[in-house]
């Protein structure tokens, strides 16, 4: 389950950005998954609670999932 990994990157990716633009707290992020990649969208919504566990500025939001063609993953969306 490689979900868990990239997961805690993109959240890290989205803490920082945050951080870098003075923003205390996030209230949802959108991340667009490729429908040919090997990721399984139900395992991000299942372990996003872990994922934000170390960072404040998250607790509490929501990650939206957006299925898109293709096999990549990015974050798409930061709502503050």
């Amino acid at each position: 389950m490689h979900e868990l990994g990239v997961l805690a990157k993109a959240v890290q990716t989205v803490d920082r950005i945050a951080q870098e633009n003075k923003i205390k707290k996030i209230k949802h992020m959108t991340l667009e998954v490729g429908e040919e990649s090997s990721f399984v969208p139900m395992f991000f919504t299942k372990l996003f609670p872990v994922a934000i566990e170390p960072y404040p500025r998250l607790q509490g939001a929501e990650l939206k999932i957006e299925t898109v063609p293709g096999d990549g993953l990015s974050i798409k969306e930061i709502g503050y």
